[in-house]
Order: structure tokens, then sequence, then C-alpha cells
């Protein structure tokens, strides 16, 4: 597996900044949106649930539901739109030039190469990346608070359960559903026709996909860092906010954590960016190799 899978994979990541930099801006969406999520939810739950006093956190969620509730809406919306168009754009594009790295097909960097392919092939892109959005961490994570929100801390303890189930029903879709997008870009079919060819070429290899699929475990706990980084930056504004009366001083502090904030982001984002390819590199190279004993019927 190291020699076919994991070295080129390596080795993509250190020639082809094309694509980290086409990549960047895609990866910065989902941070954002991890960001805002985890931002509104530690809020919320410190003023609503857990009725504690703060000024910070009080006028970020009065300024949320009550000043400009319109505008983040509008706001939002614009947000998802782009999101659900991007990202499974961006999902697609990455695995294309991977393909033409490994080839050596140059001519795929064109332009009008990548107008044309989209619109011959973006439906089915489109399907399976936002159905498989149900299954990924991100997507259960917000469903958690969400659900939380809605039915506050008495049924947490039911909910916690009902969401651990979730999530390992998510791993094992993740895990027999891995090759699908591979199955739609490059054999030309559709959702559930691509599912069921990844669920077989996944039991045939699944030594291979379920060792691939829980090394990757460990890569995707980028999220969990993420969300703790955007879990300190709030408290710290928070302290500021409760204990620095000087507006030099405030201000001072605010504008140098909000430098700091940015260049984190970017390096998250960045870092990210990195990631995203390195995995989908990963699960390419282990789709070509598995299919050089996969029969396609």
């Amino acid at each position: 597996m190291e020699h076919n899978i994991i070295t080129p994979s390596w080795e993509l990541i250190n020639k082809t900044n094309t694509i980290k930099k086409f990549n960047f801006i895609p990866s910065l969406l989902s941070t954002l949106y991890l960001s805002i999520i985890v931002f509104y939810q530690t809020a919320f739950t410190y003023i609503y649930i857990f009725e504690l006093k703060d000024q910070f956190f009080s006028m970020a969620i009065d300024l949320i539901h009550k000043s400009y509730f319109i505008e983040v809406l509008i706001i939002l919306a614009v947000w998802f739109v782009l999101y659900i168009f991007i990202k499974p754009l961006a999902e697609w594009w990455i695995v294309c030039l991977i393909d033409a790295f490994y080839n050596k097909e140059s001519w795929k960097y064109r332009l009008s190469y990548w107008i044309s392919q989209w619109l011959l092939h973006f439906l089915p892109v489109f399907e399976y990346h936002n159905f498989m959005w149900l299954f990924r961490l991100l997507s259960i994570i917000t469903f958690y608070f969400l659900t939380l929100r809605i039915f506050w801390q008495d049924y947490a303890i039911i909910i916690s359960i009902i969401f651990s189930i979730y999530l390992l029903l998510s791993f094992v879709i993740n895990i027999l559903f891995a090759y699908s997008k591979f199955f739609i870009i490059f054999e030309k079919k559709w959702i559930f026709e691509a599912i069921s060819l990844s669920t077989r070429m996944t039991l045939h290899n699944m030594w291979t996909t379920s060792r691939l699929y829980f090394t990757l475990f460990l890569v995707y706990l980028r999220i969990i860092l993420t969300v703790i980084m955007f879990l300190i930056f709030p408290i710290i504004v928070s302290a500021i906010f409760a204990y620095i009366s000087s507006k030099f001083f405030f201000i001072f502090f605010i504008s140098l954590i909000v430098i700091i904030f940015i260049v984190f982001l970017l390096l998250i984002t960045h870092l990210n960016s990195v990631v995203e390819i390195f995995v989908d590199s990963l699960w390419y190279n282990a789709y070509i190799d598995n299919k050089k004993t996969f029969e396609l019927e």
C-alpha cells in the first residue's frame, strides 16, 4: 500500500502548486463555515443554555438575533448557494487534476477543457457531493449542535446517543462509498450505480480500504483542532471585554487578536486544502490499484 498509494500521493503534494492554489478558496469557504458554526453555538450555549452573563457573547447574539437578523440570513443564504455549487465543482476538478498529473496530460489544465467537462458532468457530481454531505463529520457536528439547541439540555444524553450511532453509521457509509466519485468521474456512472460499484470494490478490497480509511481518520483530526482554535479566540475576546477598561488597550488588543485570527485562518485554510488534496490523491491511487483486479460490469 505504501509503494502504490502513499508514496505517489506524497510526491503529488510536493510537486503540484497549481492544485493547492486552486483549492484554497473552496477550503476557505469550509473553514469559515466551521468557524461561524463554532462561534455561534458557543455564544448561544453560554448565554441561553447555561444562562451565564457575558458582554461580548451577549452583544454577538443580539447582533445576530435582533439588530441584523435579515442581513445575517441573506449572507448565510448566499454563502450556502456558493458552497453547494463551488465545493462539488472543486472536488471534481481536484480529482481530474490529480489524474492529469499522474498521466502527464498537461493539456487538461486548459480552462476551455475544464469548462466543457464541467458542463457535461456537473449534475452527477453535484448530486453525489450533496448526498454525502449528510454523512460528513462537519455536517454531523452541525446537526448535533442544532438538535441540542432545539431540545435543550434536558434531552442531551438521548441526543448524544443517537448522534453517536449516526456517527458510527457515517463511518461505515464513508468506507463503502469511498470510490463512488471516481466511478462517477471516470466511468460516467450516475450516483446509485457509482455507489453500488464502490460498495463492491470496497468489499473486494476490504483490507486495503479499511486500513486506508482509518489511517486517514488521524488526518481528519484537523477538524477537531480547527474547532479548538475557533473556540479559543472568542473566549480571549470575551476576556478582553470583561477585564480591559482602557479604550486604548481595548482597541489595541482587539486589533491584535483580529490580525492573529486572520493569520491562523489562512494557515488553517492552507493546511486543510493540502490535506484535502492529499486525501483525494490517496483514494485515487487506491481506486486505480484496486481496479486492476476489479471487473466492471
